[in-house]
């Protein structure tokens, strides 16, 4: 069965709507407010369903070595979603997920190969490049677009949304690592703690950044999106503990095809003929890695 593949998915899927419901909160909402809200609600959900499942042993059994490891990229990680919502409050969706992702691919599954020594399979080698000339082509701008696209942003938006990517890819790579020797659920809490307890200092000495001075007509967005956030996080340490790292690498990647849509629904962003173009190639991609491994 390819369930780790498919959990790879709705990773994906999940994490665009996180960032589709994250986009519409408003500029009242700061990236510190973001991202403190979605670690917290995750540990929560984390530690509640390992108290449930019986798995908190797992969590405390967890060796220093990935637990060191898992920690460490898990701040890396944290720097990365820090920087990406910073990216995601300054541009539009369906511009930021591109740009992100596209280097994100090329950067993990060279990273898989070099550091975990998981050579590309013919799926990943053939779906890769499809994916990454859907994302090219879901960022393509009209000639009528293009003077909103650069007063969106600048160039400060792809270059956040570039820091995010190799931030990310760094953490991709420890975690594949440290899940050698950890078990999903507490690899996820692990990863969730760490920035949790971070946030949380932060609040301390730095008052702005308490979630009480967010809008509550903002709370419920917040919450479903940390609620969404738990479940990507924990989907993605369950993938790759199920599927090679390289193919996770790619389909945890198609987010840019449902960011897309999702932002067409509730956002009102535009499509054109090119980034549909970029849907189908994504689509072809995702088919050659299933069908291929």
């Amino acid at each position: 069965m390819l369930i780790g593949e498919f959990a790879a998915l709705s990773n994906a899927a999940i994490w665009a709507l996180t960032g589709v419901i994250t986009k519409a909160i408003g500029r009242d909402v700061r990236p510190v407010h973001i991202v403190t809200a979605h670690a917290w609600t995750g540990v929560t959900i984390f530690l509640i369903a390992g108290l449930a499942t019986g798995q908190i042993d797992d969590l405390l059994a967890t060796g220093a070595r990935p637990t060191l490891i898992l920690a460490g990229g898990a701040l890396i990680n944290t720097a990365g979603a820090f920087v990406f919502w910073m990216a995601i409050t300054r541009g539009s969706v369906s511009r930021v997920y591109p740009t992100t992702q596209s280097v994100f691919i090329l950067t993990t599954v060279l990273t898989s190969w070099v550091v975990l020594g998981e050579s590309p399979g013919v799926g990943v080698a053939v779906g890769a490049p499809l994916i990454i000339g859907g994302v090219v082509f879901l960022n393509w701008h009209t000639k009528s677009e293009e003077g909103a696209s650069i007063s969106d942003g600048g160039l400060t938006v792809p270059l956040l949304a570039v820091l995010t990517s190799l931030l990310w890819a760094g953490a991709f790579v420890t975690a594949a690592e440290a899940l050698k020797d950890a078990e999903p659920l507490a690899g996820a809490t692990i990863r969730n703690i760490v920035p949790a307890v971070l946030y949380l200092m932060v609040a301390i000495f730095v008052p702005s950044s308490r979630l009480s001075r967010v809008p509550r007509v903002a709370y419920p967005r917040i919450l479903l999106s940390g609620v969404l956030f738990a479940y990507g996080a924990f989907s993605f340490v369950f993938a790759l503990d199920r599927a090679p790292a390289g193919v996770v690498a790619v389909l945890i990647n198609t987010s840019p095809m449902w960011a897309l849509g999702l932002s067409f629904i509730f956002l009102g962003e535009r499509l054109n003929r090119f980034r549909m173009f970029g849907v189908v190639l994504s689509i072809a991609g995702i088919v050659a890695v299933l069908a291929l491994g």
